[in-house]
């Protein structure tokens, strides 16, 4: 991206696009309908683009938002090299650099934001969700540990015994009760989802630049390096669990839409 680009600019690549407009708000838009599972390569692409974006002078503020119908539900464990495999950058290697990135972000919240796929939204600075959304942290519920620096961000935005809660019983939250918790900043109309989103990043852009990025770094700036040592616990303790025989059990009752059966070992 460069300035001698149109206002209204669009890069797309495979599964990712992104657009700036003239208001100084980018959009980056997810494209693995319905569910846009994620991998290591997408959440690279996703860093990356941000990374270009915060040293583009047109952007200013970021909407993150996905194609279909659910925002993201998480990490696909059926395809191998979803959390990376061999001597390649691990998933989380990827995700760290969402934190450090210095630009404001809203996540559009549409349907659902499961396991993954809520570390995804929070690591946004706001959530614009609406009634119909649906917002899960089940690790627990597949039998494994919680990922993508949840141990940090969702007590940040719930409180403690409200994470707790969510993560011990990875129950579902609707859109009205994800607002009421703080895990949705604003609850608008599914139609409104997207317009909402672009009109607060806009109202966020119009702002000084230099000050809305200073402000963050002062507020934001250590979260960087508390989600990197979670996620070291975080991945540690998943590739354990990962050797278990409820894991196994987990994945195969949720394959088979059936309840699981754990056996504590």
């Amino acid at each position: 991206m460069t300035d001698r680009q149109a206002p209204a600019a669009t890069a797309r690549r495979a599964e990712l696009s992104v657009e700036i407009g003239g208001d100084h708000v980018a959009v980056i838009e997810i494209h693995r309908p319905p569910n846009n599972f994620f991998d290591v390569a997408l959440i690279g692409q996703l860093a990356d683009a941000c990374d270009e974006l915060a040293r583009d002078s047109r952007c200013r503020a970021v909407v993150l938002c996905s194609e279909g119908r659910h925002f993201c539900a998480g990490a696909n464990f059926a395809a191998p090299a979803a959390l990376g495999e061999g001597d390649g950058p691990h998933l989380y290697d990827m995700a760290i650099r969402l934190f450090q990135q210095p630009l404001p972000v809203v996540a559009a919240i549409q349907g659902a934001a499961i396991g993954g796929g809520l570390g995804l939204a929070l690591a946004a600075d706001f959530r614009i969700a609406s009634p119909d959304a649906r917002f899960s942290a089940n690790f627990a519920a597949l039998g494994i540990h919680h990922g993508f620096a949840l141990t940090i961000t969702l007590p940040a935005a719930v409180g403690q015994q409200a994470a707790l809660d969510l993560l011990y019983t990875g129950r579902r939250v609707g859109g009205e009760e994800a607002h009421r918790l703080g895990l949705a900043d604003r609850l608008v109309a599914p139609g409104m989802l997207r317009p909402s989103a672009r009109a607060f990043a806009a109202q966020i852009a119009a702002c000084a630049p230099l000050a809305v990025r200073s402000i963050r770094e002062t507020i934001r700036g250590p979260l960087a390096e508390r989600a990197r040592d979670a996620m070291r616990r975080e991945r540690s303790e998943q590739e354990k669990l990962m050797r278990t025989s409820d894991w196994r059990e987990g994945v195969a009752a949720v394959s088979e839409r059936r309840a699981a059966r754990f056996a504590g070992r």
